[in-house]
């Protein structure tokens, strides 16, 4: 049985080797060293898990005391990450994992616009999002997991600093964010990073008692357990779905910059199709005009799709699509053919049998050629099989429909 990691390979390897007769084209150069970039990450089995939330809610705190160890700077003022930082972590033997985990800046910093863009980079890029809160969620918290829920990426909601809360406050928490009416539906674990200092007496031998201040052990064993069953049970997966989807992003990028490339010859080539379409149609003897226009309308899409490279299958799926296809407008242009023909014959006689519907035939197929950039692009990024990968890991009903929850007017109590 093929693994989702061998699937996602493959499909990503006829990508790379796809594009490399364009490889030399300087507008393509950051797309192709993206695509290098996802290999290295594939064969490497890098998992990368990013940290998401607002100022002030202990994210670099709740990273450190995962790996126990202090790596990230953290304090008291808001805004302490100023950019996103990141760290390998190795969480324990028999793991075959590397694990990336990414601190990204707070989402509500005063002038912090592109730092919060930073973030939401990271979140897109990331395998595992953990969305640490400290509270009930505030209106921003929830605006913010509903937008991290159309990237269709696993979200852990981290519940920090519980160590501040009873039990009885705790499940109060849960209860609330877990109503139904918000929609979320997420994984809630209690975590405290670091937690408040306690009192301690010592009674020393000599009858002395002094009293200090010592922080107690962080409590992050639901956290990590949960993440290090993530990494045993569905990090191939997640990875590689993560994977096909910024290359099927990216496939979108590389067609856009194909079809400005060769706006010019398109324009002409269209024009020229259009022209043999109704010089042909125009000469050919009734009858046979009808077996010619088919052809013309292939010829056409076939010498678009060899020019762009569009992957194998594209023309295929834009023909034979039910539902988004070509061949509804091309339908329209056989019938409008008909008509040409029969009005041409009722109102000119037998050089407008002729004249007429040539004209119509090649003005339609010119007018096509505004659908064409759309519809051929749409189908030519699930080429390589990448659109039958994406769908065997997700199934065809969830890949086409976002997860979505309705959100709450502004000022709505959560």
């Amino acid at each position: 049985m093929i693994t989702p990691l061998a699937q996602a390979e493959t499909v990503l390897n006829h990508c790379w080797e796809h594009w490399q007769a364009v490889a030399n084209r300087a507008d393509l150069k950051p797309e192709l060293r993206s695509l290098s970039e996802l290999r290295k990450r594939l064969g490497s089995r890098l998992f990368s898990i990013a940290v998401f939330g607002l100022v002030n809610r202990g994210k670099s705190a709740v990273l450190n005391a995962l790996t126990g160890e202090t790596r990230l700077k953290v304090g008291p003022l808001n805004g302490v990450t100023q950019q996103p930082q990141s760290m390998l972590w190795r969480p324990e033997s028999g793991i075959p994992w590397r694990v990336r985990l990414i601190d990204t800046p707070g989402l509500n910093e005063v002038e912090g616009e592109a730092r919060e863009q930073l973030a939401w980079d990271v979140a897109r890029s990331a395998d595992l999002i953990l969305f640490v809160i400290a509270a009930d969620l505030t209106q921003l918290e929830y605006q913010a997991l509903l937008e991290l829920r159309t990237l269709h990426k696993p979200i852990l909601l981290v519940l920090n600093k519980c160590d501040l809360y009873s039990a009885e406050d705790l499940e109060a928490i849960r209860a609330q964010i877990s109503r139904p009416q918000l929609g979320l539906g997420l994984e809630i674990l209690t975590v405290a990073a670091c937690p408040k200092p306690v009192k301690v007496r010592t009674h020393w031998p000599d009858g002395r008692i002094t009293t200090d201040w010592e922080r107690p052990a962080p409590q992050m064993d639901a956290l990590r357990g949960r993440i290090l069953q993530i990494l045993q049970t569905e990090a191939g997966s997640l990875l590689a779905l993560n994977v096909l989807k910024r290359l099927d992003r990216l496939q979108a990028q590389i067609l856009r910059k194909q079809w400005q490339h060769h706006a010019g010859f398109v324009d002409r080539w269209s024009k020229a199709c259009s022209l043999a379409k109704g010089l042909g149609i125009g000469l050919a003897p009734l009858g046979l005009d009808l077996l010619l226009a088919p052809l013309l309308d292939g010829l056409w899409l076939l010498g678009l799709c060899l020019r762009l490279r569009l992957p194998w299958g594209t023309l295929r799926g834009a023909l034979g699509s039910r539902q988004e296809g070509l061949w509804r407008p091309l339908v329209v242009n056989s019938a409008l053919l008909l008509l040409a023909e029969g009005l041409g014959s009722w109102l000119w006689g037998g050089w407008g049998s002729g004249l007429f519907p040539g004209l119509v035939a090649g003005v339609s197929l010119y007018r096509l050629g505004d659908l064409a950039p759309q519809v051929l692009t749409q189908f030519a990024t699930g080429g390589f099989g990448l659109a039958a990968s994406l769908n065997a890991l997700i199934g065809g009903d969830k890949l086409a429909t976002k997860q979505s929850a309705t959100a709450l007017p502004v000022g709505s109590p959560l």
